[in-house]
């Protein structure tokens, strides 16, 4: 592996229109004496200079125009998991078939419900007949594809594996929306109380059972709740939370068993998809939401451009579990790294189903919390009316 080189953006079926990797440059020239600005697009920053110079034109600055990347929270204005896996499973249906991918993407735009989805696959349909690369399309429409989903649908079309590439991306976000669903089932329960302890609390104000002091407490209570959700769904204020969530106990292990298990199966993909394991390691780290993570696998990469093999590379990064370089070991032994992946997927996978009641109880715990916050005011304040009122009446006697 010594001859690796540091992989750059994956380049699609070269000369294709659909696939060939273009960036989009903005420049400032000088042009027959008068300054000029606009955007070119070109392979690089050198072969764009070269463009406007083959006019006659002197560059003075050529800046890279980056696209938007996508929203990381999960929170208002994107695509749910569950619609972009039931998208993915007929995008993978589709391209099975004969049919043009201008074609594909129109039909699905037709198919889809919403405003989001049928947009983006028809803007992307629109912008690969007018000659824009098929990446470049997809990152226009942040909000419905992440990079992650573009660079697999590159990888796909660079070893021409798109349907099995599809078939495995629609099977990962199934996966993960069912675990999504899991969680969210048990969750309808305790949410329902919390909802219902406010509401109460509402009433018992309107007939004056709470005095006006507690219901104030019990009102700023309930708004400095609401106001960590909203930061929570918000893509600084998520981040913010992952980060805590990795160093709760148990939950930070649950986080980064799903880590795990998704980097398999995305560097699985790769190999099956013919990529080299630079390009797959700079693919499947896209996923990767901890930071240890993620500089692990640039210090793997750095460990195999310099002639490590991909186990050895992986002990060296000091993080990833004994029993997944061990395996991936015996893969490389074998030629058979994608099947231990997969084995190494299907086992965290697993583990995930176990663990997500760590989560669950986490966030139920929470959620107790501020019913037995809400019922502790109403049940003080009920009782400060009761003895107010007996006071009262002894008074009057």
């Amino acid at each position: 592996m010594a001859g690796f080189k540091k992989p750059q953006t994956l380049q699609i079926n070269p000369g294709s229109v659909y696939n060939k990797y273009v960036a989009e440059f903005r420049y400032e020239c000088i042009a027959y004496g008068k300054r000029q600005r606009g955007t070119i697009s070109a392979d690089s920053r050198e072969v764009a200079t070269l463009l406007l110079k083959k006019k006659g034109w002197i560059p003075t600055s050529i800046t890279e125009i980056i696209p938007k990347e996508p929203q990381d929270a999960p929170g208002f204005g994107g695509v749910s998991v569950q619609r972009l896996a039931a998208y993915t499973r007929k995008f993978a249906t589709l391209v099975k078939t004969d049919i043009p991918i201008t074609q594909v993407l129109s039909l699905l735009s037709e198919s889809e419900q919403g405003r989001l989805l049928p947009e983006a696959s028809q803007h992307v349909a629109n912008q690969i007949a007018n000659g824009v690369p098929f990446g470049q399309a997809m990152a226009e429409r942040p909000k419905v594809f992440s990079k992650l989903y573009i660079r697999m649908v590159e990888a796909g079309l660079n070893s021409g594996t798109l349907d099995l590439v599809a078939e495995n991306l629609a099977q990962l976000y199934e996966n993960e929306s069912k675990l999504r669903l899991k969680i969210l089932g048990k969750l309808i329960y305790p949410f329902t109380l919390l909802g219902f302890s406010f509401l109460i609390s509402l009433l018992l104000r309107a007939i004056g059972t709470i005095t006006a002091e507690l219901f104030a407490v019990l009102m700023g209570f309930w708004f400095i709740f609401g106001v960590i959700v909203l930061i929570g769904m918000t893509p600084p204020g998520y981040k913010v939370y992952r980060e805590i969530g990795f160093k709760i106990p148990g939950l930070g292990k649950l986080m980064r068993t799903i880590n795990l298990a998704r980097f398999c199966r995305i560097f699985s993909l790769q190999f099956k998809a013919g990529v080299s394991i630079l390009q797959g390691l700079d693919v499947s780290k896209e996923i990767l939401q901890d930071r240890s993570f993620r500089d692990a696998v640039d210090r793997m990469q750095a460990h195999i451009m310099d002639g490590m093999d991909l186990r050895d590379a992986m002990v060296a990064s000091g993080i990833f579990p004994s029993q997944m370089s061990g395996m991936i070991g015996a893969g490389e032994v074998a030629g058979s790294i994608e099947i231990m992946l997969d084995k190494l997927a299907e086992y965290y996978e697993q583990d995930i189903d176990s663990m997500s009641s760590v989560m669950v109880n986490f966030i139920y715990f929470a959620v107790y919390f501020m019913i037995m916050i809400t019922a502790a005011i109403i049940v003080i304040s009920a009782w400060g009316s009761y003895f107010g009122m007996i006071e009262g009446l002894i008074n009057e006697v």
